[in-house]
């Protein structure tokens, strides 16, 4: 069976976001990865980070209402581009995967974003959820919309299937429906 028996560990890092976008999702992407490796023994751990871009700025997990009321203002009626990084890291190995996606936000009443902001935009890079209400929000997608989602599902598979950690005799044996 595949990872029989996985956990979710929250990783005990400072999400400290610089001036680029990339650099910043691939740095926390392995900085998660690598702290929870650390703290469990003979783990597969997957780590991953998602930042918004908007006219060259970096936008990440809003710090309060306000943050996130400001962050979904300046997305509304505009394209921004969504940057994810996924990492695995096992004994011996490390895997880092970055993708882009392009996203453009219709316009958005003022007192959607202040439900919004108020009730859905907390712990979400750029401040909403493509995988609840705040898809309402979203007039176009260019690319992988589970890069928004921030999890690029295809390509960890394809990693997986790469190592010979996913076939067809492992999905059979899946009992808990993962892959």
């Amino acid at each position: 069976m595949l990872f029989p028996n996985f956990e979710v560990i929250i990783p005990q890092i400072e999400e400290n976001h610089g001036k680029d976008a990339i650099e910043t999702v691939e740095r926390l992407a392995l900085l998660k990865a690598i702290d929870v490796f650390n703290r469990v023994e003979n783990a597969v751990v997957i780590g991953a980070d998602t930042v918004v871009e908007v006219e060259g700025t970096v936008l990440g997990k809003p710090k309060d209402h306000l943050d996130a009321k400001s962050q979904l203002e300046r997305l509304a009626g505009r394209w921004h581009s969504v940057h994810t990084s996924v990492a695995v890291v096992s004994q011996g190995e490390l895997w880092l995967k970055t993708r882009t996606t392009r996203v453009k936000f219709r316009e958005i009443p003022q007192e959607i974003i202040e439900y919004y902001a108020a009730n859905y935009s907390q712990g979400k890079a750029g401040s909403y959820g493509l995988q609840d209400f705040g898809a309402t929000f979203v007039e176009s997608v260019v690319g992988d919309p589970y890069v928004v989602i921030g999890m690029p599902i295809a390509d960890l598979w394809e990693y997986f299937y790469k190592k010979g950690w996913w076939n067809s005799e492992t999905k059979g044996t899946d009992v808990k429906g993962w892959f």
